[in-house]
C-alpha cells in the first residue's frame, strides 16, 4: 500500500488511493517533473510474482500504446518499484463506468446510448486494425469522461489486459493460456468464447459490444444463472430473449441492430465494427424502419440446425455511395444508403422516340439492349424469386416440424396425465380395498373375542353350587315337669299321697 504524498520512481507523487481490489490499487498521482495529472495502477508483488498476472499487465500498456486511438486509455509509463510491486501509469480520468451509469439510470434509451456506443466501435476499429482483439468488453470498461474536446461522455475503452494480439511477431495472444480456458467476463462472452475455443477473431468483441447495448436498453443481462457453468450453457446453447419483449417500448429498428450483433453465429453477425457503426449511424438518419424488415428476415445458420432472425453481413465502408451494392435480404440490390426501388427511388425515364432515321436506329439498338437487360434482369428475379420460394419452403417446413413437435409433445403429455390419472385410480381401489379387509379383520377379530369371553363366561354357570337346603330344626320336647317329692315331714319322712 502506497501512502499519501509518497513519490515513487523519483517523479510520481501519490495524491489518494482510487481504488483497490485483490490484484493491486489505482492511485491518483501527479507528476513531479511536468505537473501532470495521472492515474497509477500499483500491481502487488505477491502477484507480480506470477508470471502470467505480469503479461497480462504489460499486455495493457502494450495495446494501449499500439493502437494510439483518443478512444484507447493513454498509457504513459510502466515500471517496477523496489518492493517488488509493478505500476502502469495512465491518463487521469474525470467520469464514470458506463456499469455505474446503468446502475443509477436503471435503463438508457437508444437516443442516449447512440452516441457512445457509436464512440465504442469507433475504438474498437482502431484496435482491431492494430490487430488488437480485446475480449473483456464489459461497462466497466467503458469509460465516459464528463468532458473532451468540448463532447460530453466521451468514451474511453479500458483494460486491455487479456486482449489477443494478432499481429505482433512471434506472439499469437495465447501464449499465457491454455487450449480451453475461459478468459474473459461470462455475461458478455461470445459463445464461442464461453465454448474456450481457441480459434477466436474481433467478433466476439462485437457480440460483447452488443451485449453492452442490451444491458444499457433493459437494466439486465441476456443471461443469467446461479453458476458459472450453467451460464456458459445457456450462452453457448440459448437464445437471448427479444427486446422487444423485455421492453415493447424500444424502437424495433434500434432492437434489430443489437440483435445482429448478438448472433450465436459469427458469420450472421456484424463482421467489423465499421459494419455495426454503419447500421448506428443509419438509425440515427431516420432508416430504422427498413434496418428491422432487412435484419429481421429468416437465414439459418451456418450449421444448419438453429434458425435465425437475423440477415446476412452488409458491407462495409459504403455508406452513401449510389452504385449497386450487396443485396440486403430484400432481394433487392442495394448498400446501407442505396437499396433501389425498395426505399423509394425514381425509376429511371427512358428517352422519347424521334421520327430522324438515326434517332430512329438508335432507338431500335437501345430497344435490343433493353430487351437484352429486361432478358437478364427477368432471369435475375426468377432466380431471386426461386430463392424466395425456397426460403419460404424451408420456413414453412421448419414450421410444420415445429407444429408436429409441439403435439408429440402434447400426445405425450396427455398419455403420461391418463397413465398418473389410472395408477391414482389403482392406488386408491387398492387402498379402499385394504381399508376393507382391515375392517372385516376387526369385525372378525371382534366376533372371536365374544365367542371367547361367552365360551369362558358357561362352565362357571353349570358347576355354581346350590346352597344347601338344611331341614328345619324340630321343636325342643318340652322338658318333662320334675316329679314333685313326696312329702316329707319334718322329720323326713315321707308323706304317702293316694290319687
Amino acid at each position: 500500500m502506497l501512502s499519501t504524498g509518497e513519490i515513487i520512481d523519483g517523479k510520481y507523487r501519490i495524491v489518494r488511493l482510487l481504488g483497490e481490489g485483490g490484484m493491486g490499487a489505482v492511485y491518483e498521482g501527479e507528476n513531479t517533473r511536468i505537473h501532470r495529472r495521472v492515474a497509477i495502477k500499483v500491481l502487488h508483488a505477491n502477484v507480480a510474482a506470477q508470471g502470467e498476472a505480469v503479461a497480462r499487465f504489460e499486455r495493457e500498456a502494450q495495446a494501449a500504446g499500439r493502437i494510439g486511438s483518443d478512444h484507447i486509455v493513454e498509457v504513459l509509463d510502466l515500471g517496477a518499484l523496489a518492493t517488488g510491486d509493478r505500476y502502469l501509469v495512465m491518463e487521469y480520468m474525470d467520469g464514470e463506468g458506463l456499469g455505474e451509469r446503468i446502475k443509477q439510470r436503471g435503463r438508457l434509451s437508444p437516443q442516449e446510448l447512440l452516441p457512445i456506443a457509436h464512440q465504442l466501435l469507433t475504438g474498437l476499429i482502431a484496435a482491431h486494425g492494430a490487430g488488437i482483439i480485446h475480449r473483456d468488453l464489459k461497462p466497466d470498461n467503458v469509460f465516459l469522461l464528463k468532458s473532451r474536446a468540448g463532447h460530453t461522455d466521451f468514451v474511453k475503452l479500458l483494460d486491455f489486459g487479456i486482449s489477443k494480439f494478432n499481429q505482433l511477431s512471434g506472439d499469437s495472444g495465447f501464449s499465457m493460456t491454455r487450449t480451453g480456458a475461459v478468459m474473459g467476463t461470462p455475461y458478455y462472452m461470445a459463445p464461442e468464447q464461453a465454448k474456450g475455443s481457441r480459434d477466436l477473431d474481433h467478433r466476439v468483441d462485437l457480440y460483447a459490444a452488443g451485449v453492452i447495448l442490451y444491458e444499457a436498453l433493459t437494466g439486465q443481462v441476456p443471461f443469467n444463472a446461479d453458476t458459472f457453468n450453467e451460464l456458459l450453457f445457456k450462452i453457448v446453447l440459448e437464445e437471448p430473449r427479444p427486446l422487444e419483449l423485455v421492453d415493447p417500448t424500444i424502437d424495433p429498428g434500434f432492437a434489430a441492430i443489437v440483435s445482429k450483433a448478438m448472433a450465436r453465429d459469427p458469420a450472421l453477425r456484424f463482421q467489423n465494427a465499421r459494419e455495426f457503426q454503419e447500421a448506428l449511424e443509419q438509425w440515427g438518419a431516420g432508416r430504422g424502419p427498413e434496418l428491422a424488415v432487412a435484419m429481421r428476415l429468416p437465414q439459418q445458420s451456418s450449421s444448419g440446425l438453429h434458425p435465425h432472425t437475423h440477415s446476412a453481413p452488409l458491407p462495409v465502408g459504403q455508406l452513401g455511395n449510389t452504385g449497386t451494392g450487396p443485396r440486403l435480404g430484400t432481394g433487392t440490390p442495394g448498400t446501407w444508403a442505396q437499396t433501389g426501388s425498395a426505399l423509394g427511388a425514381d425509376p429511371v425515364a427512358l428517352p422519347k422516340k424521334s421520327n430522324a432515321g438515326l434517332f430512329a436506329l438508335l432507338g431500335v439498338l437501345a430497344l435490343a439492349v433493353i430487351g437484352g437487360g429486361s432478358f437478364f434482369a427477368m432471369r435475375g428475379m426468377q432466380a431471386g424469386d426461386a430463392k424466395q420460394a425456397e426460403d419460404a419452403q424451408a420456413t414453412a417446413a421448419a414450421e410444420r416440424d415445429k407444429q408436429a413437435a409441439a403435439e408429440a409433445e402434447k400426445a405425450r403429455a396427455a398419455e403420461s396425465k391418463a397413465k398418473l390419472e389410472a395408477a391414482e385410480r389403482e392406488a386408491a381401489s387398492a387402498r379402499a380395498e385394504t381399508d376393507k379387509m382391515k375392517a372385516d379383520a376387526a369385525a372378525e377379530a371382534e366376533k372371536a373375542k365374544l365367542a371367547a369371553a361367552s365360551a369362558s363366561a358357561a362352565p362357571k354357570l353349570a358347576v355354581a353350587p346350590r346352597p344347601a337346603v338344611r331341614p328345619a330344626p324340630r321343636p325342643a320336647p318340652a322338658p318333662k315337669e320334675a316329679a314333685k317329692p313326696s312329702g316329707t315331714g319334718a322329720g323326713g319322712r315321707k308323706i304317702r299321697t293316694s290319687l
